[in-house]
């Protein structure tokens, strides 16, 4: 099958990077070090959408570093390079550093919204936490939330989602909020009455944590609805 070129979408910060391919994951996901448009950068796939891959990147050189260490410790996020795995506090991603792509992943595609994820608008916040939050039910990850701002100034919380493994469509579940958040987490309960509520700590038991990843511009995927 033949490769096609992939969607790259640039991340807000090096440390919403490591909280993507760290935070509440089981196993973190394998970082690739390597050159996109000219740049030195730390990218990761996390989806596939008509057989292109979508793959995510921060700008970075990672040097002669083998690991991307993250924690979150008293509310306060950490996202370092490093030269070996020697610091039990910390989960490691490991960097597979790249010399060489084929010539069709080494470029950025030119994707139309229309084409992009199937977009369905949710009413509140606790509906796209549900979404999120659903494979934790299976002890899997939940999905990440991307937050991004639209050219219009609309600010859109959301996640991708297939309806199931075999499924062809990839939606995006999204919402629209008043004002930016701060804070990297949303904590959510499926057994307390509590609106989800965004935060920096992850050390209060009994909720579910989902980790919010900010795109450095609008999703080139996601046509939101006016």
């Amino acid at each position: 099958m033949q490769l096609k070129a992939p969607c790259y979408i640039a991340l807000a910060s090096l440390r919403d990077f490591g909280r993507l391919v760290c935070a509440l994951e089981r196993t973190p996901l394998p970082a690739f070090s390597l050159q996109f448009n000219r740049y030195e950068v730390l990218a990761v796939q996390t989806d596939i959408i008509n057989g292109r891959p979508v793959i995510y990147y921060t700008q970075e050189d990672s040097k002669d570093s083998q690991y991307l260490a993250y924690r979150v410790s008293n509310g306060i996020e950490e996202v370092l390079l490093a030269s070996s795995v020697d610091n039990p506090t910390y989960v490691y991603s490991p960097i597979l550093k790249v010399e060489k792509f084929p010539r069709s992943l080494a470029r950025s595609a030119r994707i139309d919204k229309r084409s992009g994820y199937t977009v369905i608008k949710l009413k509140d916040l606790p509906s796209l936490a549900k979404v999120a939050a659903y494979k934790t039910i299976y002890d899997e990850p939940p999905l990440p939330l991307f937050l991004f701002k639209e050219r219009g100034g609309k600010i859109v919380l959301g996640t991708a989602m297939s309806a199931n493994d075999n499924e062809t469509i990839s939606y995006f579940y999204y919402v629209t909020v008043e004002e930016e958040p701060k804070q990297p987490f949303l904590r959510y309960s499926s057994q307390r009455t509590d609106q989800p509520t965004f935060l920096t700590r992850l050390d209060e038991h009994g909720y579910v944590y989902l980790k919010v990843i900010r795109l450095a511009e609008d999703h080139p995927l996601v046509k939101t609805y006016d």
